[in-house]
C-alpha cells in the first residue's frame, strides 16, 4: 500500500477512536505507530512525546506531524496531520448537533458520565508505559539493575515541584532536559 494512503488510514482511525485528549490517546497512537507499523521505536516515541509537550499544539497532532515527516516528508506530514484531524472534526460536529438537541435526556448524561473511567484508565496505561520506557527501557525490563537512576530522580523531583511549587509543565520539561543533559554527560551513563 502506498505509504501516504497508509498514513491517512492509520491516522484517520487514530483520530476517530482516540478519546480524552493527547495523554488519553497515547497508547492508541503508540500501538499503531510503534507496534503495528514500526514507524518509530519506543525510545523515539518517548522522545517525540517530550518534544511535543514543549511545542505549541495538541500532542496527537504533533506526533502525527512528526511521524508523517519521518516516513514521507512534507506530503507525509500533511497526510498524517490532516487525516488525524478529519475524523474528530466530523465526530465533534455530529456530537455537537446531537448534544444540543438531546442534552437534557438522562441517557445522554449517563453515557457522558460513564466515559470518565475509561479515559482515566487510558491515561494511566500511557503513564505506566512512558515511565517504564524512561526508567527501565521498557516495562519488560523492570529490575533494580536496569533502573535509570538519573531518570527516576529527575522525574520525582519535577513531580514534586509541579505539585508543590506549581511550576508550569513547559519550564519543567525544559529544565529537566537541561539537568538530564548535564547529569548524563557528567556521569557517562547512557540516556
Amino acid at each position: 500500500m502506498n505509504i501516504i494512503l497508509q498514513l491517512i488510514r492509520v491516522f484517520f482511525l487514530i483520530g476517530a477512536f482516540s478519546f480524552g485528549g493527547g495523554m488519553a490517546s497515547m497508547e492508541v497512537i503508540r500501538s499503531r505507530v510503534v507496534t503495528d507499523n514500526a514507524w518509530l521505536t519506543d525510545s523515539e516515541f518517548t522522545d517525540i512525546i517530550s518534544i511535543s509537550e514543549m511545542t505549541p499544539g495538541p500532542l496527537g497532532i504533533n506526533i502525527a506531524s512528526f511521524t508523517g515527516t519521518r516516513i514521507a516528508g512534507i506530503p507525509g506530514t500533511l497526510a498524517a496531520t490532516l487525516s488525524y484531524c478529519a475524523a474528530p472534526l466530523l465526530i465533534v460536529m455530529a456530537m455537537a448537533w446531537f448534544y444540543y438537541r438531546y442534552r437534557e435526556m438522562d441517557l445522554v448524561k449517563g453515557i457522558l458520565k460513564s466515559l470518565r473511567p475509561a479515559v482515566v484508565a487510558m491515561i494511566l496505561s500511557s503513564c505506566l508505559k512512558l515511565t517504564g520506557n524512561a526508567w527501565w527501557g521498557g516495562l519488560k525490563n523492570i529490575s533494580l539493575p536496569n533502573t535509570n537512576i538519573i531518570a527516576v530522580c529527575i522525574s520525582l523531583i519535577f513531580l514534586v515541584l509541579i505539585q508543590k511549587k506549581k511550576i508550569s509543565p513547559v519550564p519543567a520539561i525544559l529544565l529537566s532536559g537541561l539537568i538530564g543533559a548535564f547529569a548524563y554527560a557528567l556521569t557517562g551513563i547512557p540516556a
